[in-house]
């Protein structure tokens, strides 16, 4: 029975994975998400930022719903030691850290985010969940027992001038 569920559950995952268009998708609280794809290199800070996603490496919040990502630019893998040389890129990560920017985020406007426990598995979250967790709180109910926020970076999707989507991305 065991080995059914987990079977249905694996299905479940790859078909939301799969998913895209204007399918809508239902996810609970702290699901469990795939670990994001990171691109390349995220895109380079301007004002005002464009569509695209951004390197977040802190996340701030204040009760009441806001959240402000300080953001710059970062290269990953061949592309980050094309850009930064080896030196600059331990463990296939490396950022440019000027320009640099702040943005402050609605939890209203974000449409998808996800964040990494200790233990490296991503999880499903609200924006106000997120708050929350970013300001200390107790994790919700539905969270499992060994979870433990960490303060991981984000890439944050970023369309028509409103943060969408925010992922947090475990680095070592």
């Amino acid at each position: 029975m065991r080995a059914r569920a987990l079977l249905v559950a694996i299905a479940a995952t790859m078909i939301l994975a799969a998913c895209g268009g204007d399918a809508a998708e239902v996810v609970h609280l702290y699901d469990r998400t795939p670990v994001p794809a990171v691109p390349d290199r995220t895109a380079a800070i301007a004002t005002p930022l464009t569509d695209g996603q951004y390197w977040a490496p802190t996340a701030t919040a204040a009760t009441g719903g806001a959240i402000t990502f300080t953001l710059t630019q970062a290269f990953f893998g061949p592309t980050c030691e094309a850009e930064l040389g080896a030196s600059g890129c331990p463990d296939g990560l490396g950022t440019v850290d000027q320009p640099q920017a702040t943005i402050t985020v609605q939890i209203a406007d974000l449409q998808s985010v996800s964040v990494a426990g200790t233990n490296r598995q991503n999880y499903a979250v609200t924006g106000e969940e997120l708050v929350g967790l970013l300001v200390g709180g107790t994790p919700a109910g539905e969270a499992p027992p060994d979870f433990a926020y960490s303060p991981y970076p984000f890439v944050l999707t970023v369309r028509e001038g409103v943060v969408e989507v925010a992922r947090q991305i475990w680095t070592a």
